[in-house]
């Protein structure tokens, strides 16, 4: 199993963080979402099903990484 150290020559490219940033936006909005539609429920509830998509993209537009 090869694993990434500091004395590696593994490099990002460029645009990798852009990917995992997105990534972690969908997974936090998804949540968030959840939250506030399904509050105490597990796995997705009449309200998430199907998700409305203006809706979690507002949702996505509120996630902050600072």
């Amino acid at each position: 199993e090869e694993r990434i150290s500091r004395d590696s020559h593994y490099e990002q490219e460029g645009k990798v963080q852009f990917v995992i940033d997105a990534v972690y936006a969908m997974a936090h909005a998804l949540h968030n979402m959840h939250q506030d539609l399904c509050p105490g429920a597990t796995g997705v509830c009449d309200k998430m099903d199907p998700v409305e998509g203006r809706l979690l993209l507002s949702y996505i537009r509120s996630v902050n990484f600072n």
